[in-house]
């Protein structure tokens, strides 16, 4: 089966090094999961891709972890990019989670105080919510850096 790797770069400005792993307390899972299958549910043009209604995603915590790892590797190291220390990529780190994949996709951001701030910030960014709304995708994950100015979002479909 033919691997599908798709996510993408908006801005590089550095990597580091990373080794805090902690976990924002004031992030709330549930609702950023419930926003982004709300937008899922609804016929949306991103950029001037159309997108169908697609269906729901379900939580996953290796997704989650992979996500809070290069969320806390940012802060860490005061860099905005999807290649991480050692130029790692999103699928080497869900990898590193064990996660066993089709099919996976990775949005971040930098500086939105909330949840919905930041999922209203990817929606109007057109790769970012052509992730979204990527039907290959059925299960995310999704992290803020331990100092809450990095959000990263990592979508995924295992393999069967």
């Amino acid at each position: 089966m033919q691997k599908l790797f798709l996510f993408f770069i908006l801005i590089s400005i550095g990597t580091g090094v990373s080794g805090q792993q902690s976990v924002r307390e004031d992030f709330d899972k549930d609702e950023m999961l419930k926003l982004v299958n709300d937008a899922r549910m609804t016929k949306r043009r991103c950029g001037g891709k159309k997108h169908d209604a697609v269906p729901p995603l379900q939580w996953n915590e290796k997704l989650a972890q992979a996500a809070q790892k290069h969320a806390n590797d940012m802060a860490d190291n005061d860099f905005f990019d999807h290649e991480g220390t050692g130029k790692t990529t999103v699928v080497f780190r869900v990898e590193r989670e064990g996660y066993l994949w089709r099919a996976v996709g990775e949005n971040i951001a930098m500086g939105p105080r909330t949840v919905a701030e930041v999922v209203k910030g990817w929606l109007e960014s057109p790769g970012h919510c052509s992730n979204i709304m990527n039907q290959g995708f059925t299960e995310m994950g999704a992290a803020r850096s331990h100092d809450g100015k990095y959000w990263v979002q990592v979508f995924g479909a295992p393999r069967e």
